[in-house]
């Protein structure tokens, strides 16, 4: 553990731009993994069998992923998921092109090229994003650092590769680097593929995957001043997602970055970042699992935008204040066809646009010795903007339902689709060392978000939801409102010696909170009904048709880290969240939130090896969305081994066993089951989800 005065200042500000501070460091302790520091928590990739950057979040207090394929996870933070929680990879907001989120932020980068991903504990400083309602996420890839001291030359690489028996996958992943004192170039790569991953009933199919992604850099030093320049590329080839309509069948595209950060006159610190994003991607019902009755549908999507920020830092008042402006424009279209029907088409969303323009700043000072304040302002203006729409169905032979599919695209048509909102975010932080054991910190924070395009702009009855993975259909509303978060949070950090304990209670009250209601149109109920029909779902089991709307929502709660180590080699960590989620506005529970659960480790650390036992627990699950008729879920408990080796200076070999007793359980973040595939090992449409069996793991890093 580091000093909290170097901490503080470390979360938003890195050594290049930040002028030099005596500071005072206590001893480094790493926890699972994890770096604790004041109002972050660090988690560096583990060896094991993940390919999906977002489940790194379930060894963060509070954090999950809702699960809808083995690489299409989004991140999940105190009950609040998906377009609530902002991810910045390398000072830029990822935009999904995949109307599903199947290309969801995290899944940009894989695991194995991550090399930190840094969650934000309860409130977001205002600088962190644009819409940190949620929280906020940075998922960081390796550079390499210039040299210094007259050093001509650094070469620096890694070399990684893995295999898990569960679905016979494996990958591969090399880096290099190279930096004198001025510059630096980089180059990473990754392989990776995998089979249906096995449980006791059977296969979870389709939960195959494979993906390749690669990023070259190069960055340039002149005194005080840094610019690098990046791009980042993904193509994912088809991949399942059981718990979507569709999986799948190509992702590809490329994000070009920049950044500068630099000082002028020791004292004013600047850092400026523009990127740009070309996304596109394509999915169906038919190439990875057995096509529904209805027929088969092919989606097309691409997603493309840009997006910059500038902040200033300046001593003000014995304190730093950020002052900064940003911001992005996202441009996404989707259209669904059918292959074996040419003239058949439906633009599911055309030229939907979504701009945000954002100021803020950001003061921290110490104004007494043991006190710090962190307060932030912010003001966003959105701007949201849909082109016509148009479809085959209205000239389909049935008058009745021609004239449906004609009624709600003259609806949307219609109507002004010009949608601007604006929105403030303030935050209050308070910490205090009561001893130099213990700190206290005691924050309030109003944050907002705009609804995304799929809640404003979806105009026809569909499961483009942005990965929500209910079973149901929904519409769009052209008027529905931004949320407005009020949250309270307390938290204390108590290090003595080589024992720590980190608990934190929060309370949040969201008012104007997105969800669906019965929907009122009754051409759209129309049209959602005779899709369940020609399905062959009788009345009686249909869903009800959802429209998005504001209800107000609650949501509060405790996460907990804590461990110790004893006899030089042995640690215990631990680790417990809890979160409720409760509509205020009727009896019922929110939809899609993660179950009380906790991990404990016990691992002995030599110095070239560990070996080590983890337990992860989960409770059942019984507070559950009526509304969304949400299934139940059992409670469950996983034992997973691990263990690594140092054979030589950099080569590391790491193997392990996770859910050794081969557990069948139901992961209740993990979505319903949609693929008829599944029927046959026992799990019906409509089903949760299971987790992987048994899964032994086999890893080979060397860095040098």
């Amino acid at each position: 553990m580091v000093s909290q005065s170097l901490l503080a200042q470390e979360a938003d500000n890195d050594e290049e731009t930040q002028p030099k501070k005596e500071t005072v460091e206590l001893e480094r302790m790493e926890v699972r993994g994890e770096i604790i520091r004041p109002n972050m928590t660090g988690v560096l990739p583990e060896q094991g069998g993940i390919n999906d950057a977002a489940h790194l979040l379930m060894r963060v207090p509070g954090g999950n992923v809702n699960g809808l394929g083995p690489l299409s996870g989004i991140a999940q933070y105190r009950g609040l998921f998906g377009d609530r929680v902002n991810v910045d990879f390398k000072g830029m907001n990822y935009k999904p092109a995949c109307t599903n989120s199947m290309d969801a932020p995290l899944s940009h980068v894989p695991a194995a090229m991550t090399s930190l991903l840094k969650v934000y504990r309860g409130i977001a400083p205002v600088s962190s994003g644009i819409e940190t309602i949620g929280g906020a996420i940075v998922q960081e890839t390796k550079r390499p650092e210039f040299t210094e001291d007259g050093e001509l030359f650094d070469w620096t690489g890694k070399f990684s590769a893995g295999y898990n028996s569960a679905n016979d996958g494996w990958y591969g992943a090399l880096y290099n680097g190279v930096a004198t004192e001025n510059h630096r170039l980089h180059a990473y790569g990754s392989k990776e593929f995998g089979n249906d991953f096995r449980y006791p009933g059977g296969k979870n199919v389709p939960t195959r995957h494979d993906r390749e992604a690669a990023e070259v850099g190069y960055g340039f030093r002149y005194e005080e001043h840094v610019v690098d320049v990046d791009f980042n590329y993904n193509h994912t080839r088809p991949t399942g997602t059981p718990a979507l309509p569709m999986d799948i069948i190509l992702s590809e595209g490329g994000i070009l970055t920049t950044s500068y950060s630099g000082r002028i006159s020791d004292v004013v610190g600047i850092k400026a970042a523009y990127n740009y994003q070309d996304i596109r991607h394509t999915m169906n019902n038919f190439s990875l699992r057995r096509p529904p009755v209805t027929g088969k549908r092919l989606s097309t999507n691409e997603a493309d935008g840009f997006g910059y920020r500038l902040a200033i830092d300046f001593p003000l008042l014995s304190g730093l204040m950020t002052v900064g402006a940003d911001g992005d424009n996202a441009n996404h279209d989707a259209l669904v066809t059918n292959p074996d029907a040419p003239n058949f088409f439906i633009q599911n969303f055309h030229g939907a646009e979504r701009d945000r323009y954002g100021f803020f700043a950001e003061w921290n000072v110490s104004p007494v010795q043991d006190w710090t304040v962190e307060l932030g302002a912010r003001v966003n203006h959105i701007e949201m903007y849909s082109r016509n729409i148009s479809t085959s169905m209205t000239s389909i032979p049935n008058p009745v339902m021609r004239g449906h599919w004609q009624s709600i695209v003259n609806d949307f048509n219609n109507q002004s689709r010009e949608k601007t909102d604006f929105n403030y975010d303030l935050t209050g932080i308070i910490r205090h060392n009561l001893t130099d054991e213990l700190e206290v910190e005691l924050g309030f924070a109003r944050k907002t978000r705009s609804p995304s395009y799929q809640e404003r702009y979806l105009w026809a009855p569909f499961e483009a939801t942005g990965g929500l993975a209910d079973g149901y259909r929904y519409i769009g509303d052209l008027n529905v409102r931004p949320e407005k978060s009020y949250q309270g949070e307390l938290g204390i950090t108590w290090r003595k010696g080589s024992f720590y304990f980190a608990p934190r209670a929060f309370y949040r009250y969201v008012d104007d909170y997105i969800q669906g209601v019965r929907a009122t149109n009754a051409s759209a109920i129309a049209i959602s009904n005779a899709q369940d029909a020609a399905a062959g779902i009788p009345p009686a089991q249909r869903n009800p048709l959802l429209q998005y709307a504001n209800i107000d929502a609650i949501l509060y709660g405790t996460d907990v880290e804590a461990g110790f180590r004893f006899m030089d080699n042995w640690r215990v960590d631990g680790m417990i969240s809890y979160v409720k989620g409760d509509r205020a506005d009727a009896d019922d529970n929110l939809y899609r939130i993660a179950p009380l659960n906790g991990l404990v480790s016990l691992f002995y650390d030599d110095e070239r090896w560990s070996l080590g036992t983890e337990v992860v627990g989960y409770w059942r699950q019984g507070d559950v969305s009526k509304f969304n008729e949400e299934p139940k879920t059992s409670g469950y408990a996983l034992w997973n081994i691990r263990g690594q080796a140092e054979l030589y200076k950099g080569l590391q070999v790491g193997a392990g066993v996770e859910n050794l007793l081969d557990k069948e359980y139901r992961v209740h973040l993990n979505g319903l089951n949609r693929a008829a595939n599944n029927i046959e090992n026992g799990t019906n449409i409509g089903d949760r989800l299971p987790g992987i069996g048994r899964n032994v793991y086999v890893t080979l890093t060397y860095e040098w």
